[in-house]
Order: C-alpha cells, then sequence, then structure tokens
C-alpha cells in the first residue's frame, strides 16, 4: 500500500506547502544565478546572473532604462508594457527600489511560481477529492527544472501560468457550484493576469469562455434538477464569460496588417476566417525568425485557407501534447546550453507521457462536466499554440499552465486509483 505519511505533513498545512512551493524556487534561483552560472558554467554566463542566448537579456536591459528613466522622469514615465514586454515593466519597480540586478527579481519569481502551485493543487483536489494526491500530482509544475526558466532568470511565463491556472481553477469551481462569488474572482483575476503578460491571450480565452458558457447554458436547461438554484449558476457562466471579454478589451493588442496569402471559404464566418487568417501570419513571422533552428517542427507547413487549418489539425494535436518527440531529446542545441536542455526536456516529457495516459483513466473515472470544462480550454489552446509556433522553445514554455494541469489530473487520477483499488473501495463517476 503507497504510505502518505511523506507527504501528509506538507500538504496537511497550506502554509507549509506554500513554504515548500516558494522556497524551493528561492533557493534555486539564487544558486543558479549567483553560484552556477557565473563560477560553475561560466561558459554560458551572460553576466549579471543571466544565461546567454534568452529572452531575459533583452527584458533586462528594457528594466534598467525604464529604471532610469523613472529615477529622472518621475512615475509618469513608468509603463507596464516597454516595447510590449511586461516583465520589463515589472522588472523596472524592483530596479527602482532595490538595485537594477537580476536577482532582485528572484523572490517575486519565486512567489509568483509558488502561487501558480496552490492554486493548482486546489484545482486537482476539487476533482479528485484526496488531498495526498492532489499533492502529488502539483510537485512536478513546481519541480520540472524547464520551469528554471521564468523563476531563475526573468520571463513572463511564470506569470502567464499562474493566470491560466487561476482561470482554470475559477471555472472549475463555477460548473461545481462551489465558493460562490469566489469563483467569478479566480475566473476574472486569472484573466487579469494573463492580460498583463498577454492580452491576446485573452481574447481567445474570452471567445472560449462564450463558448463554453453557450454549451453550459443548454445542459443545465435540460438537466435542471433544483429550479431554484440552477438559474443563479447560470447567470454566474454568463457574468464570467463577459468578465473575460470584458478584460480581453481593456487594451486589445495593436493589430497588423494582414499580409499573408490567403484564400477565403465562402462556408467560414468571416469572424472565425480572420482569427485563423491571423492565427497563419502568426506562424509565418515564427517561420522566418530563425529558419535553421534546431527547434522548428514543421517548419515548411503553412496556412493559405480555412482547409490547410483544417488538415494540419490532427498533427497540431500530436505536436501540441507530446512535442518534443524521444528524437528529439539527443539532437545537439544551437542554443547556449541547448543540449542540456533537451536532455531535461526529455526526462520531462516520459513524466508527461505517462500523465496523459493516467489523465485519459482519469477522464473516464471521473468524467464529470467540470473536468470536461478543465480539458476544453487546455485541449483548444494547446491546439491554437501548435497551429501558431512551428518551434518548440515558445510551444513548450507558453502551453505549460495548460498541459501540467492536465498532467497533474492524470497524476491525481492515478494516485486515487491505485490507494482506494488496494482497498477495494474505488468506484468510477460515470
Amino acid at each position: 500500500m503507497i504510505k502518505t505519511k511523506p507527504f501528509s505533513w506538507w500538504h496537511g498545512s497550506p502554509f507549509r506547502m506554500f513554504l515548500l512551493f516558494f522556497l524551493y524556487p528561492l533557493f534555486v534561483g539564487f544558486f543558479v544565478q549567483l553560484v552556477a552560472l557565473p563560477h560553475l558554467f561560466p561558459s554560458l554566463h551572460a553576466g549579471e546572473g543571466l544565461l546567454q542566448g534568452g529572452d531575459w537579456l533583452y527584458f533586462h536591459r528594457l528594466a534598467k532604462d525604464l529604471a532610469e528613466r523613472i529615477r529622472v522622469e518621475g512615475w509618469g514615465a513608468w509603463e507596464l508594457r516597454p516595447e510590449g514586454q511586461a516583465p520589463a515593466g515589472i522588472a523596472a519597480i524592483f530596479y527602482l527600489f532595490f538595485a537594477p540586478k537580476p536577482w532582485v527579481m528572484l523572490p517575486f519569481n519565486a512567489l509568483v511560481h509558488a502561487l501558480g502551485g496552490i492554486v493548482l493543487f486546489f484545482l486537482v483536489y476539487d476533482l479528485v477529492g484526496e488531498r495526498s494526491s492532489a499533492f502529488l500530482a502539483t510537485l512536478p509544475f513546481v519541480f520540472f527544472p524547464s520551469a528554471m526558466n521564468w523563476y531563475a532568470q526573468l520571463h513572463k511565463d511564470g506569470i502567464f501560468a499562474l493566470g491560466v491556472l487561476l482561470f482554470l481553477w475559477g471555472w472549475c469551481m463555477l460548473v461545481e457550484r462551489k465558493r460562490g462569488v469566489f469563483s467569478l474572482f479566480a475566473i476574472a483575476g486569472g484573466s487579469l493576469v494573463v492580460w498583463v503578460v498577454r492580452p491576446y491571450a485573452v481574447e481567445i480565452l474570452g471567445f472560449l469562455s462564450l463558448v463554453a458558457a453557450l454549451a453550459l447554458s443548454l445542459v443545465m436547461l435540460f438537466r435542471r434538477r433544483k429550479p431554484e438554484l440552477w438559474w443563479v449558476t447560470l447567470v454566474f457562466l454568463w457574468v464570467a464569460a463577459f468578465s473575460v471579454n470584458g478584460i480581453a478589451r481593456i487594451e486589445k493588442p495593436i493589430g497588423k496588417p494582414l499580409t499573408h496569402p490567403w484564400s477565403y471559404s465562402p462556408w467560414v464566418p468571416d469572424f472565425i476566417e480572420e482569427k485563423l487568417r491571423g492565427l497563419a501570419e502568426v506562424r509565418e513571422q515564427y517561420r522566418f525568425i530563425d529558419p535553421e533552428a534546431m527547434g522548428n517542427i514543421d517548419w515548411e507547413v503553412t496556412f493559405h485557407s480555412v482547409g490547410d487549418v483544417l488538415r494540419y489539425i490532427p498533427r497540431a494535436v500530436v505536436v501540441g501534447f507530446l512535442a518534443p518527440f524521444p528524437s528529439d531529446w539527443l539532437k545537439e542545441g544551437t542554443s547556449p546550453g541547448g543540449a542540456l536542455k533537451r536532455r531535461i526536456c526529455g526526462l520531462e516529457m516520459v513524466v508527461v507521457y505517462l500523465s496523459l495516459f493516467f489523465f485519459s483513466l482519469t477522464f473516464w473515472r471521473y468524467g464529470k462536466i467540470p473536468l470536461v470544462v478543465v480539458f476544453f480550454f487546455a485541449f483548444l489552446m494547446l491546439l491554437i499554440y501548435a497551429l501558431a509556433f512551428p518551434n518548440l522553445g515558445p510551444l513548450y514554455r507558453e502551453r505549460y499552465g495548460f498541459l501540467m494541469t492536465l498532467v497533474a489530473l492524470g497524476i491525481g487520477g492515478w494516485y486515487v486509483g491505485v490507494r482506494l483499488g488496494k482497498t477495494g473501495k474505488f468506484r468510477g463517476v460515470p
């Protein structure tokens, strides 16, 4: 029988769990910036504790420049997204008050990462109903080495993952009819956090929220059992959907003229076709950032019609969930530390593959509507990212919150199944 005592002390108290999730990335972040890069791997060190070849070098420069402008011109010079990059705007505040060094961001990075782990814990706990399994399921999200890209350096993906998880947990609570108004705050709060770093993603989540609200409303109208309560949930659904769309309209991303050749289909609504054409444009831009990059995948694939997009969807599902593939794990990288990153990704993907298999069992055993809703958002966002990114770097980072939610649910469902199966008490929920 699986022993739960090693876990029970940690998950028995939310504060202790938060402390673990916070201190680990904080310690690792300081070790990477102050010891590992400057002293153990100096060939990979770009200075200031930053790894060579990453976006964090650009963010750090922007943050230093903005902090200096604020010092000279006052707070009127501050902007959330200098040159469109929120990590720089946030870092500039810390640089101004403390020092223009990346290490001053490490406590903030660790806090964001820890909060993401706590939210994921409660999401899994709400769905599988067992604390030990929810704690175990959260550990890959917190401890996967690839997360060092945002908590040990300077990036937007930790903030993005936190927003995604809050959004998903809010929808889970809303559909489960748990915690009332708090579920709306979680959805709106998660959307706002996502908006801070990636406004375009809130537009997508807003559209999916409307689809989810419509589908759930139809289900409720046909299956309502408590006439005095069902309409309250119905109202909450639409308040949630419109709140996400409202946040998406606070500041819409600056649109660029669409120049990618496109053949219009008369059978597709214009608003959908324009979104797909925009997605094709994004993919085209990524294709020419670095045509020779080792991380490119299906680089030759382009979209010139809705039909092209539809034909690529089966492959995009495979790429979105399973890339990088085993054949990529042992290749040499072109960026500093690229080979080591590939080996680490390989180890992580083994866990992902196993967890996704168990997620199918979790889905079969616990296929309640809240789990279906979480899967709906995660699946479609993974698909959209796989369609848009012909490179594994941005795909791997931006899908993290969505993919790791499914991974956690797979581990959580497996753990509960093994424990209760040993006692003969496990009963699936049809």
